[in-house]
């Protein structure tokens, strides 16, 4: 078992593309590096290096994806077009892939409540939080190992919001220490210990400029790859 996490370096090949036409663009983040610019200026992130391949100052990410998240981001390379985009992400169906400690007590639910930001974490508040609601379903569950592997559906947007709900609803994503129990202080384990927490961003749906459906998939990375033989009957949505 490895006794503590590791940081991803700046990857050292291109920015991988899934999509491109019009003023929109569609990338795979790596985990490990920042979507946007942090407080330190000398530390990279996401957007920066894109806008260096890309030869594009004023290309713009969409959204953001947490530091450990990997998987899909829209980004908008024409900046007259920034609140076309924003619109395009607003009415995207986004469906990301976790694997959880712990087994839901339902095949599929959903989770809801009032989000606040607080420092390096939210937490759920009765009054001056913002709507938070994510539909979930099991795709697969190993009681005797402790773990399942769920797909989220994003109603709404907010930060740390698949992470919170899963904590709330006592199965947290697997290696998420500031949701979940950290994983080193298990008396047992029963599965190795993932470098990051897993959460994937998997499949965007979108309709672009020119009104036509476009339907991204994203591989699962193969840190996730090594923890699918613990699921039987997997079948990720399509």
């Amino acid at each position: 078992m490895m006794s503590s996490k590791t940081r991803w370096e700046i990857p050292k090949s291109p920015i991988q593309k899934h999509y491109e036409k019009g003023f929109l663009l569609v990338v795979e983040k790596p985990p490990g590096i920042p979507s946007h610019a942090t407080f330190d200026p000398n530390r990279p992130n996401l957007e920066d290096l894109l806008r260096k391949q890309e030869k594009n100052p004023s290309l713009r990410l969409v959204h953001r994806l947490d530091l450990d998240t990997s998987g899909l981001l829209l980004a908008c390379i024409d900046p007259t077009q920034n609140k076309e985009a924003d619109k395009i992400l607003s009415e995207s169906e986004k469906t990301y892939i976790c694997i959880t400690r712990g087994v839901p007590s339902q095949k599929e639910f959903r989770v809801e409540c009032f989000l606040k930001d607080g420092k390096g974490r939210v937490s759920s508040v009765r009054s001056g939080g913002k709507k938070a609601i994510t539909d979930f379903k099991i795709l697969s569950s190993n009681p005797e190992k402790g773990i399942s592997i769920l797909a989220a559906k994003l109603l709404t947007g907010r930060r740390h919001q698949i992470r919170f709900h899963l904590s709330m609803v006592g199965t947290p994503i697997l290696g998420d220490e500031t949701y979940g129990e950290s994983f080193r202080e298990k008396k047992k384990h029963l599965v190795p210990e993932p470098n990051r927490f897993l959460l994937h961003s998997y499949l965007l749906q979108f309709k672009n400029e020119f009104q036509e459906e476009i339907r991204i998939v994203s591989k699962l990375p193969s840190d996730f790859e090594s923890y699918l033989h613990f699921f039987s009957g997997l079948r990720f949505p399509e």
